[in-house]
């Protein structure tokens, strides 16, 4: 049948009515009841085993982590690994060029969160704008750089509680880099898609494009020797080669010759490389429903807006009104617009600013939050405390992003998000290291907010890896890619387990709604009830059925499957009531779960 993206052009009311009559006649489409969440055409079925489990995005960077498994390894030690060889197979997402999260929850209760997001160089300025007229993407270029932190991140996390050694986890990654790997048709479109920006940078574009010139091709062998050496001395010099060794030394020779193009000027130096540390912080645990919630606190925005919409939906029964109900829908997204509002409003480094995160995921605000949340749609929700100004909604921003979720044999759990920004971040590899650098400063804000970019600050976050856990057992383990988008994508991940009692594969398969999706309510629509929609458009929500087109712009038919957005992705893992370990990847993207047997 022919696309419906016209439709947005009309109001929501007519269009849902159109669009009701269109789906009465076409008998091809998945039409869900509201009662329960509709299984879709990509549908995957979880991975189970005796041992321990792997949730990535990659099949190769799995199994990277079973084979840590299968030699003794932990979760901690499986999760290192399984991020180390999505560096490598999936540069355009994650690796030591990058940064992120990392929240353990062990088999004796102890939970921990690690932050090693990037951080900003001394001498950082906010430099926005865009080159020559939208030529170039305002995230390209040495001036969006932060100092990495994956480094830093795994070796801490390893000390703390794994039992293996940096070589250890490091070798099936080294050895991926060296010996080449089949391009993945994701990694082959990503590349074709950032190929201008690669070809600014000689050494990025000798990396990626075959002679320097045209993309990669899907099942084509990318050897990535400068990444493997760079992961060598690593694994022998431990984070002091990257942070103070030959390794920091080609970043910050290629950061003072930058100047590719006007405006390209690195901030970077050897000193900021030299006084990197990763941060364990305190986890935050809410409660939803009878179910402890273990996620991440600032500098990500992430478990601070997750627990605030679940202290928000707490207080609906959502079970009572059917899955995929317009009820269920409009209180997901009301909610989420108020979290968002108080996002803006509050969160950012918490080393340089004061953030009320007590209140802000407090049961008491969320009661007196919730007063706020009526039958009817609202566009936005003014940010709560002594904010004294309403927060505008904000645009979703899909962000390239990776995540792994791991479980062991004897129940201990990490919840592990990695990222570059967006795909191949910076576009900027150092002479001799073979790793892509990110992008991230540009996740900073507005002057005068939280988020307001300064020297040795680490911007704010979307990144959630949430571990909920039930009769002393991580239920569900999970976390995402894409950018703005992770935090609903969770979210409803857990009211689907925990409202709903879908198991993990069917509560990452069941459609999601958006709400940061301007100028209307993102929908993945063809398994909805058609009348629920027209529901919806009653309450007030401008329903946009292009739920992948945030640029409103369609190039034709084939660019967009409204079933199932790209973003967010989730990788999730859990142990059942009977005592199974499963793990599933989202079916938004590449299959890359793995079971130890």
């Amino acid at each position: 049948m022919a696309r419906l993206g016209w439709l947005r052009r009309l109001g929501s009311r007519a269009a849902t009515a159109l669009l009701l009559s269109t789906l009465v006649v076409a008998s091809t489409l998945v039409v869900a009841s509201p009662a329960a969440a509709a299984e879709g055409t990509r549908f995957r079925s979880a991975v189970s085993g005796d041992g321990g489990v792997v949730a990535s995005v990659s099949p190769l960077a799995a199994a990277a982590g079973l084979e840590i498994l299968d030699a003794g390894g932990n979760a901690i030690d499986a999760a290192a690994a399984t991020i180390f060889a999505v560096g490598v197979v999936r540069p355009e997402l994650c690796g030591i060029g990058g940064g992120g999260f990392l929240l353990y929850r062990g088999a004796d209760g102890t939970a921990a969160a690690l932050d090693f997001r990037e951080e900003s160089p001394a001498a950082h300025e906010h430099s926005g704008g865009v080159p020559e007229g939208g030529r170039y993407q305002s995230d390209t270029g040495h001036n969006r750089v932060g100092v990495p932190g994956v480094v830093a991140g795994i070796a801490a996390a390893l000390k703390r509680f794994g039992t293996m050694k940096l070589s250890d986890v490091i070798g099936p990654a080294e050895d991926l880099a060296r010996n080449g790997f089949p391009v993945s048709p994701d990694l082959s479109l990503g590349i074709s898609n950032h190929a201008d920006r690669m070809k600014l940078f000689p050494e990025t574009a000798e990396t990626f494009l075959v002679g320097g010139s045209r993309p990669y091709l899907p099942g084509e062998i990318l050897v990535l020797s400068d990444y493997a050496d760079s992961l060598a001395l690593i694994a022998q010099g431990g984070p002091r080669a990257f942070y103070r060794g030959s390794i920091a030394a080609a970043i910050a020779a290629d950061m003072e010759a930058s100047g590719t193009y006007e405006g390209d000027r690195g901030f970077m130096a050897l000193a900021d490389l030299h006084a990197y540390k990763a941060v364990w912080r305190a986890p935050l645990i809410g409660t939803y429903r009878g179910h402890d919630v273990i996620t991440m606190p600032p500098p990500t925005s992430g478990g601070v807006a997750t627990l605030e919409m679940l202290n928000l939906l707490e207080g609906y029964d959502l079970a009572g009104m059917g899955h995929s109900s317009a009820d269920h829908l409009h209180y997901v997204t009301e909610t989420q617009k108020m979290a968002f509002a108080d996002r803006e409003a509050y969160l950012g480094d918490p080393d340089h600013v004061s953030i009320p995160v007590e209140m802000l995921t407090s049961k008491t605000y969320a009661a007196q939050r919730r007063a706020e949340i009526t039958s009817e749609a609202k566009d936005s929700y003014p940010a709560g405390g002594e904010a004294e100004d309403p927060s505008a909604p904000v645009a979703a921003v899909p962000g390239q992003t990776t995540h792994v979720s791991v479980i062991d044999a004897a129940g201990n759990a990490v919840s592990v998000t990695c990222s570059v920004e967006v795909e191949f971040g910076s576009a900027v590899i150092a002479p001799g290291t073979g790793f892509v650098l990110n992008s991230q400063l540009d996740d900073f804000g507005a002057e005068g907010t939280p988020n307001a970019p300064a020297g040795n600050k680490r911007p704010r976050s979307s990144m959630s890896p949430t571990i909920v856990v039930h009769d002393d057992r991580p239920l569900l383990v999970t976390g995402a890619a894409g950018g703005s988008l992770i935090i609903a994508g969770v979210v409803q991940a857990i009211i689907n387990v925990v409202d709903f009692d879908l198991d993990i594969a069917h509560a990452l398969d069941a459609e999601r709604v958006e709400a940061s999706c301007p100028p209307a309510l993102c929908v993945e629509w063809p398994r909805l009830a058609p009348t629920e929609l027209i529901e919806l458009a009653d309450r007030g929500h401008p329903v946009n059925f292009a739920y992948c087109a945030f640029d409103l712009q369609w190039a034709g038919p084939s660019d967009c499957d409204e079933e199932y957005h790209p973003w967010p992705q989730l990788q999730a893992a859990g142990i059942t009531d009977e005592g199974r370990v499963e793990a599933v990847s989202d079916p938004r993207g590449e299959w890359g779960s793995a079971a130890q047997n």
